[in-house]
């Protein structure tokens, strides 16, 4: 029988919440964004987890003028979220101060783990002593705002596999911490608890409403792009990007991020750029373009043409396992220069480090076809196509590209039962719409510079490496 009703799917990613509403088909019914960096007390280095929470409300109160949240139209809720990231909340589940994000550098590794959460638990034990002592637990995200709808402790993993990249009860105790602090755990998809009289009296959602484990948001756009079969590669930008792949055995390289896949029993190797759409954002604010629309910029980028007085830009002068956007360079810069070219510098820029990581996933014995393209980028034509004539790979666009509120459909369906695994709701619900194949003159005319681009930057790096050296001695 057909079910009727939507599931209610949140992402919190780190500059902004998308909502939107998902029947039992995949069919995005209702669809909204809210600015989180426009909060006054928001701030990446101090976050505040208030600035979560007054931002659900306001989504919520925008989606429920759909129409769609009365009598049986809501089945569910489910929320996924950026990470890793550590809430400390009290004994009451009230936020304890600041929360570290994933982008916040603070942690201290007492032992060598392969947590992401726990040496940054442990930099909270060692620099504030008093947060640790009062904490009741310590939740990572989305799990606090799972909390605050359910007044349930949980911790979502998606298997068993998963756990140590988490935390386990021997990683906990190697690290000397309190293992009463860590909630239980719940597998996406699965039931955390039902939306309390709080929240409901906050929100205006029904009281008793099921909450369904959604997940970290990377894993849930896996889901949301049917990147659930060995071969298929996800392209997930937004401020951050990955290139995620899907495959039936680990893989090793330093350039390469291999963890177990939502799916049970496959893995996903993953190269990670955090700061792709970041690194747009800045050239789009220090060009004065911030109210200028994005398909503007990059018809103006498009027809500045392949030209070798055209700058180039460097994001950084180190190597590492993720391209990020720190102590960048750009070269080459003449007085004749205006914002389309240095613009066009920091796209290429961000194209070759796709390459580059698509490069090394394949060396690594993952054989790439295309791309399923998702997040805020992927709305982009122009970029799509651009990125598909750097790479020489088709990119492919699903109907919906916040896919992560497609995975958390997904995991809501299985849990309200209409679907009996993650990978069959996948498969039902994510639905291709567009194409954008390489054009080979463009791809070799962008092969030529890239090469002459990675050329450069090796220099580059190995000279800041030797001086580096030099200074320490």
């Amino acid at each position: 029988m057909k079910r009727t009703g939507h599931v209610l799917c949140l992402d919190f990613g780190t500059s902004s919440i998308k909502g939107g509403l998902i029947d039992a088909s995949g069919r995005l019914e209702v669809w909204e964004r809210e600015s989180l960096l426009a909060d006054p007390a928001a701030d990446l280095a101090h976050w505040q987890p208030g600035v979560w929470t007054r931002g659900f409300k306001r989504i919520v109160e925008r989606m429920k003028r759909s129409g769609l949240f009365t009598g049986a139209g809501l089945r569910a809720i489910v929320l996924s979220g950026n990470g890793p990231t550590v809430v400390p909340v009290d004994r009451r589940g009230l936020p304890l101060g600041e929360a570290l994000l994933w982008v916040d550098t603070r942690a201290v590794r007492t032992v060598e783990t392969s947590s992401f959460f726990l040496p940054k638990i442990s930099w909270i034990k060692v620099n504030e002593p008093k947060v640790y002592d009062e904490a009741g637990a310590f939740l990572s995200f989305p799990e606090f705002m799972n909390l605050y709808l359910t007044g349930e402790q949980a911790t979502i993993t998606p298997s068993e596999g998963f756990k140590e990249f988490i935390w386990t009860e021997e990683q906990i105790g190697s690290a000397g911490l309190d293992p009463r602090k860590f909630p239980r755990f719940v597998r996406i998809g699965e039931r955390v608890g039902s939306v309390g009289r709080n929240a409901s009296s906050d929100l205006g959602l029904p009281e008793g409403l099921p909450v369904i484990a959604g997940g970290s948001d990377f894993l849930m756009s896996l889901l949301g792009t049917a990147t659930v079969v060995p071969g298929r590669t996800c392209d997930r930008a937004g401020t951050s990007e990955g290139i995620n792949h899907c495959i039936a055995n680990p893989v090793r390289n330093e350039r390469v991020r291999c963890l177990p896949h939502v799916i049970d029993g496959l893995y996903n190797a993953a190269g990670i750029l955090s700061s792709t759409g970041r690194s747009f954002e800045w050239f789009r604010d220090i060009s004065g373009q911030h109210g200028k629309d994005y398909r503007e910029m990059m018809s103006e980028i498009v027809a500045v043409g392949h030209s070798r007085s055209t700058p180039r830009f460097f994001p950084s002068l180190h190597t590492g396992e993720v391209w990020e956007f720190a102590d960048a360079i750009f070269a080459e810069l003449n007085p004749e220069h205006r914002a389309p070219e240095m613009g066009r510098a920091v796209v290429e820029s961000i194209g070759f480090g796709v390459r580059n990581l698509i490069e090394s996933l394949e060396k690594s014995g993952c054989s790439i076809g295309s791309l399923r393209a998702c997040g805020g980028q992927a709305r982009n034509e122009i970029w799509n196509q651009m990125k598909a004539d750097i790479t020489g790979k088709p990119i492919v666009v699903p109907e919906v590209v916040d896919a992560e509120l497609v995975g958390d459909a997904c995991a809501g369906l299985v849990g309200l039962g209409d679907f009996s695994s993650l990978t069959e709701a996948s498969g039902a619900l994510v639905r291709l719409r567009q194409t954008f194949e390489p054009n080979p003159d463009e791809h070799r005319r962008f092969t030529e510079e890239y090469l002459v681009y990675e050329e450069i930057c090796r220099r580059m790096v190995a000279v800041a490496e030797a001086s580096n050296r030099g200074s320490a001695s």
